[in-house]
């Protein structure tokens, strides 16, 4: 046979571990075929010595992929152990993530948006759960990047409103004077780090977040905000 692939034709009989029937082929199992082919060739039509050079350097390269494989996995499993590290470091810091709600303490919050493209204003709606107007905030015009307002809880009369879920919206105008919608985001401080889901989750005041969700980090720390 000149093929290794020709000792997996139907009605062939030959010793080869039952491993190698699996759909996926390893380095172990493509060396166990190409020394079950050697055993069994024709002695009369010997194999190719190019063919069968030619399977050594595909043998060959499959032990590269396989090493090349593992590598990747070790630095896989460096790189989150480096998350885990980074995650814990920003307990007690202040983060910006993308959110359509957030906790109301009964303190001013800080909030902010992000266009796509560059405008000349933003407002920005607050809402109750229910979906109850109480206040907005006009940014005129913003700032490059992302910019942030503080919101002091209070609806349009001056009213002090109770603590709970409120919900944002953010509404811009192109230079070309069309409105656009906007993602909002929220500022909160970290509390805690979850490492029980795949992903690490960062516990904050403003409910749980993705690391890969932060687009901002603040250095103050608690006390230093109080200063």
């Amino acid at each position: 046979m000149n093929s290794i692939f020709a000792l997996r034709q139907p009605g062939y009989i030959g010793d080869i571990p039952s491993s190698t029937h699996a759909q996926t082929l390893g380095k172990d199992d493509f060396l166990t075929l190409l020394v079950t082919q050697l055993q069994n060739q024709d002695p009369l039509k010997p194999m190719d010595p190019t063919e069968f050079t030619s399977q050594l350097a595909q043998f060959s390269s499959l032990e590269q992929l396989n090493n090349i494989n593992e590598n990747l996995e070790a630095l896989h499993s460096i790189q989150g152990g480096f998350d885990r590290l980074s995650a814990l470091s920003m307990i007690d810091k202040y983060v910006a993530s993308e959110s359509e709600t957030f906790k109301f303490h009964g303190e001013a919050v800080e909030v902010g948006f992000r266009f796509n493209e560059k405008i000349k204003d933003a407002t920005v709606y607050i809402t109750t759960a229910e979906g109850q107007a109480v206040g907005d905030i006009k940014v005129d015009p913003p700032s490059a990047g992302e910019p942030f307002v503080w919101w002091d809880g209070k609806d349009q009369n001056g009213q002090q409103l109770p603590e709970g879920i409120y919900s944002l919206r953010v509404v811009g105008t192109t230079e070309e004077g069309d409105p656009i919608s906007g993602s909002s985001l929220v500022k909160s401080r970290i509390t805690g780090v979850d490492f029980s889901a795949p992903e690490t989750i960062l516990m904050t005041t403003n409910g749980p977040v993705k690391l890969s969700e932060i687009s901002e980090v603040n250095n103050l720390t608690i006390s230093e905000t109080n200063d």
